[in-house]
């Protein structure tokens, strides 16, 4: 009789047998969703108010490239991490943790603005630090 592979009962996620980096897979996960933001949300505001500001349009047209620069590194930085956590491999990992350190200081950047621009309301005025910190740290967490 041949021989039957065992049944999973828990979720791929949950199991430590998986050949999946979870911890890299999930960084790469909120990093996707925070690109989606960024794109969408982030279009709507802070985009539009500052391209129909006063500013002048060199600063417009810098800003607006800078933003979508940053589009791109959300993008590009959460297909890689999603890779990677899908198909471990070890070659990559320092270049997992470099991401996730920029992740992470990133994340501090906007805390120490939000700081100076509005002191204890720094984290309801810029939250953005609430997305970028966790993937920092899952791809830090899961590249030791």
């Amino acid at each position: 009789m041949g021989r039957i592979g065992k049944l999973r009962l828990i979720p791929f996620f949950l199991s430590d047998q998986s050949m999946m980096n979870n911890l890299i897979l999930f960084s790469g996960i909120v990093c996707l969703f925070t690109a989606l933001v960024h794109i969408f949300a982030g279009q709507a505001n802070p985009i539009r108010p500052l391209l129909t500001s006063e500013l002048d349009d060199g600063v417009k047209a810098t800003l607006l490239a800078v933003w979508h620069m940053v589009s791109a590194v959300l993008l590009l930085s959460g297909f890689f991490l999603a890779y990677v956590g899908f198909f471990p491999t070890q070659s990559l990992i320092s270049t997992v943790a470099s991401i996730s350190w920029l992740y992470i200081i990133f994340s501090g950047i906007f805390i120490l603005v939000g700081a100076y621009f509005f002191k204890e309301q720094t984290f309801i005025k810029c939250p953005q630090w609430l997305l970028l910190m966790p993937v920092g740290i899952l791809g830090l967490v899961g590249s030791i």
